[in-house]
């Protein structure tokens, strides 16, 4: 019996039923939110096929995220799925784990600063979504295009960690990369095999949505995690 994947399911398990503590099962989202502001972050589970691998790797339940774009009509999400682009804010809270979501605010963010966010966010719309998530292609990553667009503003966010700081070297990452590694640009200009490229990916940077959740800069405004 081998150890290693029965622990990592173990550790999805206690996540996800993090998620799911307390409360009723599907939670009403978007019913109570506060206003929202330009620049505000929003936080949820992806229901997506590598969301279990980012919940192990960061042992948190954030696997997805995006920007808050609001016109005083109508909010959107700014983010990286399929592409860079807007999504309507029930929409995206629907689609996310049992519709729990979080949303942080800088307290410090003027409009001047919200502004230049999201003048750098839609220079990267119709962008692909980086599924190897680098920071060294033309693609983009959920928690990529906010890290960005804020350093389009001047302001630093989050931590920039080596994939191989995470628990990233696992059985279900390990899968995702066998099915993927043969489109990683720059495993295939090497002519790298796998096991070189799965090397190569442990040692790429990356910054997490749980890294950018925990800077000290936000505010926790709002959560329908039961903690």
């Amino acid at each position: 019996m081998k150890l290693r994947p029965i622990l990592t399911k173990m550790l999805v398990v206690l996540v996800l039923g993090i998620c799911l503590a307390g409360g009723s099962l599907y939670a009403t989202a978007n019913d109570d939110l506060p206003a929202l502001l330009d620049g505000d972050l929003i936080f949820q589970t992806s229901t997506s096929a590598q969301s279990s691998a980012i919940l192990i790797a960061t042992a948190d339940p954030y696997s997805h995220m995006g920007i808050v774009k609001n016109d005083g009509k109508t909010i959107k999400v700014i983010e990286a799925a399929g592409t860079v682009k807007e999504t309507a804010l029930r929409e995206w809270i629907n689609r996310g784990f049992l519709r729990r979501v979080a949303i942080y605010r800088d307290p410090d963010l003027t409009p001047r600063h919200a502004s230049r966010i999201l003048s750098a966010a839609q220079d990267l719309y119709g962008r692909p979504y980086d599924i190897f998530f680098s920071f060294n292609n033309d693609a983009i990553y959920c928690s990529e295009l906010p890290y960005l667009t804020y350093r389009a503003a001047g302001i630093t966010i989050g931590k920039i960690q080596k994939v191989s700081e995470l628990n990233f070297d696992n059985f279900l990452v390990r899968k995702i990369i066998q099915q993927r590694w043969q489109r990683h640009s720059e495993c295939t200009s090497r002519r790298y095999g796998f096991e070189q490229c799965y090397k190569h990916i442990l040692a790429q940077d990356l910054v997490t949505p749980a890294s950018i959740a925990n800077d000290g800069r936000f505010k926790r405004i709002y959560s329908n995690y039961p903690l």
